[in-house]
């Protein structure tokens, strides 16, 4: 008892010695030095936690939340570099310090250690130097630099959704642009307040820790749901994704075995799922996240491959819309809400930032960069297609011309491009390319199946008893039901346009405009000054109309369909 008595003194004393030191060297603030600088950023109204006030913990489901979406960002990119020297650090909740659920590399003592700062928002290298001290490892570094920020949050919103972008000024006119600015507006503000809700009181980390600490436990369950069941949309809305443009690449591929007959975009559905049911068993998804970046390449190149059809091909810009279409605005506002919903990973890039102070303006760079991108490519593509653009851009591109090869090859392989066993998907890729004349194109989408679904299982497997959930049998079990599902429901909804509109009015809307506000309202109560309780509620309410109507015309179409 005396030795291990002694050998927590020396720990402690180590890791006094080491934050002194980095103190010293400029990278830690003290706790002084950080209430100067956030009272000179930060309304006077919105002082630092007080000493005396108690820190935020929580031991509700879910726990893995934090851990397994940070996997969406760049933070911990070994190849990253390129764009600020330092690596950065993203805090890792306490299932990613130990392997696979078994012996955990800290001990007790050492694990409280490092939870005491992971709470400690501004002291993430001190963080890095005792898991360096602790765990052995290099450090992890000080933090995401500004220009990391940023990629991190245009990577995150810059997705699928800009494939629809033009259909929605088919469907609602000019006006429907207006929408497109307007939520960019809103979801960057009601982002820049959760800032506020971090800084309320320490150890508020992740969303539903926001929503448990404004409504308790019923406010983190009921935001936990809303966010596994958009996360579980986005697999199924992949899985249409891939069945639409690969039957538009093979329009006579089909399946008719026995009494089983299926077309070629079910038949594809049918490969991709078969496809990406072995990334979904990986146990660490972590390294995967390493790639994520290319998530903003592939989004260029769509962008790049429209401007040349319009212009080197001569394909021009002739079509003209309407100035409104009333009917097809609630159809803009369900995909606008789609494209803009990054509100459940925002709380892990504000954690990995070195310099939180900039937060809101990396949030501003990254909503302007995405309504520049998200606007070129809708008027792009209307005023090439006009009346018959469809739900997605690349489906209208001439299947003659090289560039539409390249745009439809780069929206199909992207999500597969991160997984170990691709290497040999990726050689028939390139037989395939090749055998049409073009090389091929391999870039990294931010919205990959496995790690869409992996906060979901992990957030089941919680749920579970852990003699179950711990089993073997139940991690692929669970995944594969899960996968199965997916593709069943894309069987069910095999509409792209009409399934993001539903998904962005029903779901996003609500955790990127609804909830945020509200959140906001109760954490921070008094302390908000009029102007923010005044624009918090004036959110809550357009936001609530605009979920009810999205939700009613999306699923009015849906059954027109059939």
């Amino acid at each position: 008892m005396s030795l291990m008595a002694g050998n927590e003194k020396d720990t402690q004393f180590d890791m006094e010695e080491q934050e002194y030191d980095l103190e010293k060297n400029g990278f830690v603030h003290s706790s002084d030095d950080d209430d100067d600088d956030n009272n000179d950023d930060v309304d006077d109204n919105y002082d630092d936690v007080d000493d005396a006030t108690e820190a935020f913990t929580s031991q509700n489901w879910p726990q893995s939340f934090r851990e397994t979406t940070d996997s969406y960002t760049i933070a911990a990119s070994p190849g990253f570099s390129l764009l600020g020297r330092s690596p950065s650090l993203t805090l890792r909740s306490r299932s990613i310090i130990e392997h696979d659920g078994k012996a955990p590399l800290l001990s007790d003592y050492e694990r409280e250690e490092y939870d005491k700062l992971a709470k400690i928002p501004s002291r993430t290298s001190a963080l890095g130097s005792l898991h360096e001290h602790l765990a052995g490892e290099l450090p992890i570094g000080q933090g995401c630099s500004f220009t990391q920020t940023v990629f991190n949050g245009l990577n995150v919103m810059a997705g699928v959704g800009l494939l629809s972008t033009p259909y929605t000024i088919r469907e609602g006119g000019w006006l429907s642009l207006v929408f497109l600015i307007l939520f960019a507006i809103i979801c960057c503000y009601t982002a820049s307040l959760m800032r506020y809700c971090f800084e309320s009181r320490a150890g508020i980390v992740t969303y539903p820790d926001i929503g448990e600490a404004a409504f308790g436990k019923s406010g983190r369950l009921f935001l936990s749901v809303a966010l596994y069941v958009e996360l579980y949309s986005y697999c199924v809305e992949f899985i249409i994704l891939e069945g639409d443009n690969l039957s538009n690449l093979f329009p006579a591929m089909s399946l008719n075995w026995g009494g089983l007959h299926l077309d070629s975009m079910h038949f594809f559905a049918l490969l991709t799922v078969f496809i990406v049911l072995p990334t979904v068993w990986l146990k660490d998804l972590r390294v995967i996240s390493y790639l994520s970046a290319g998530g903003v390449i592939a989004t260029v190149m769509i962008v790049f491959c429209l401007l040349f059809l319009g212009t080197v091909d001569h394909l021009g810009f002739s079509h003209t819309a309407k100035l409104v279409n009333w009917s097809g605005i609630p159809f803009a506002i369900g995909v606008y809400g789609f494209c803009y919903s990054g509100h459940s990973v925002f709380p892990n890039i504000y954690q990995s930032m070195a310099n939180k102070k900039q937060f809101t303006s990396a949030l501003i760079t990254s909503f302007i960069l995405c309504v520049i991108i998200y606007g070129s490519v809708a008027v792009m593509g209307y005023l090439m297609f006009g009346e018959d653009t469809a739900s997605q851009i690349t489906l209208n591109m001439p299947k003659h011309a090289v560039v539409s090869k390249v745009a439809l090859w780069t929206t199909v392989i992207n999500p597969f491009t991160k997984y170990p066993f691709y290497c040999h998907f990726s050689l028939l890729v390139i037989f395939l390319c090749r055998s049409v004349g073009i090389e091929t194109i391999c870039f990294l989408d931010n919205n990959t199946y496995a790690l869409l679904l992996n906060p979901l299982a992990r957030g089941i497997e919680e749920a579970l008893p852990p003699h179950i959930a711990n089993s073997s049998w139940c991690f692929y079990l669970l995944r594969t039901s899960l996968v199965i599902s997916s593709l069943g429901v894309a069987f069910l909804v095999p509409f792209f346009g009409l399934m993001m509109a539903l998904i962005g009015s029903l779901l996003s809307i609500l955790v990127s405009m609804i909830f945020p506000a509200l959140c906001f309202l109760k954490i921070v109560g008094k302390k908000a000054t009029k102007s923010q309780v005044t624009i918090s509620s004036a959110i809550v309410a357009l936001g609530i109309f605009s979920a009810a109507l999205g939700t009613y015309s999306s699923l009015t179409k849906i059954v027109e369909r059939y």
